[in-house]
């Protein structure tokens, strides 16, 4: 078991090298983009590979950010009731909330590993780029997904007064 300073430094190693490659994989697709903007509307003749690139590269974005929003509290929810709730009733809604998240994540990562191996045959059209490798990101966010949300679910439902 790790000492919790060594899980802290863990963490935090994961969650930065995550916002690194959302960054780097941003900065790729504002590049794709205006390549082939500008190949469009100068050359008239945009490459094929931009478009796909890009696209690419909004999905990875999109699925890594996912664990940022669950880390952070910032994914969609709907909190008309939670306020009115009793503190347990608030405890229990928390934690089934929680427990949903992490199916779902969970569910990701399984179907995600199934799409990898599929991909790992398959190849995209534009660039020739081995899809395993695009489809890759699905088990890799839904399990940075798994572990914000049980890590979050701890953390709210023990300012809630318990566990």
């Amino acid at each position: 078991m790790m000492s919790p300073g060594a899980t802290d430094r863990f963490l935090r190693s994961i969650r930065r090298s995550v916002e690194i490659t959302i960054v780097t994989l941003f900065a790729l697709l504002t590049i794709a983009v205006f390549v082939q903007v500008v190949a469009r509307y100068v050359f008239n003749q945009p490459p094929t590979w931009t478009e796909e690139l890009a696209r690419f590269c909004q999905v990875w974005i999109i699925l890594l950010a996912s664990s940022i929003c669950l880390r952070k509290g910032r994914h969609l929810a709907v909190d008309y009731v939670g306020p009115a709730l009793a503190p347990g009733a608030r405890r229990a809604v928390a934690m089934i909330t929680g427990y949903l998240i992490a199916i779902y994540s969970a569910t990701v990562v399984i179907w995600g590993v199934r799409l990898l191996i599929i991909g790992f045959v398959q190849t995209s059209p534009a660039m020739q780029l081995n899809m395993g490798l695009v489809y890759l990101v699905f088990p890799i966010a839904g399990g940075l997904m798994l572990m914000e949300s049980i890590l979050a679910t701890r953390k709210h439902v023990r300012e809630l007064g318990g566990l």
